[in-house]
């Protein structure tokens, strides 16, 4: 019996978790309260799985880098000096995926398109927003570093 490897039976969590990191439909299962209230043990879980699949989708951390140097100078001067520099992140990662069509840096597009766009820049939240929103993406890199990606 020890010799038979784990199967586990269909709908098991374990089944759910070897699947969920490569099928789950990142854009959907983001949850906007990670950036307007601040990420949670969800969220969390949520950065280390995707993380993961970053890692299996050959997205390297320079590409990753790139665009988060920009939301950390954005971050040095605060967001509402930098508002316009926020705003082009959005053209800058469309033609960034544009340019190089893999699957993971499509997928990092559309989660942080989402988290973007639950940055209110228009109230006095926006600060703080922007804050959880550095928070998020920073969370993200790291699980993605910390799986091997390179």
């Amino acid at each position: 019996m020890a010799d038979r490897p784990y199967n586990p039976r269909p709908g098991s969590n374990y089944q759910n978790n070897q699947n969920t990191v490569n099928d789950r439909n990142w854009e959907n299962d983001f949850k906007k309260t990670w950036i307007e209230n601040g990420i949670d043990k969800e969220g969390i879980k949520f950065a280390d799985d995707f993380g993961k699949f970053l890692k299996n989708n050959q997205l390297t951390t320079s590409q990753i880098r790139n665009i988060f140097g920009e939301i950390k100078r954005i971050q040095m001067s605060g967001i509402a000096k930098n508002k316009t520099a926020f705003l082009l992140l959005k053209p800058k990662m469309a033609y960034a995926v544009a340019r190089d069509g893999r699957r993971g840096l499509e997928q990092l597009t559309k989660v942080i398109n989402k988290a973007f766009d639950s940055v209110d820049l228009e109230t006095e939240k926006a600060e703080s927003q922007f804050q959880n929103f550095v928070d998020f993406f920073e969370a993200i890199l790291a699980y993605h570093k910390a799986e091997g990606g390179k």
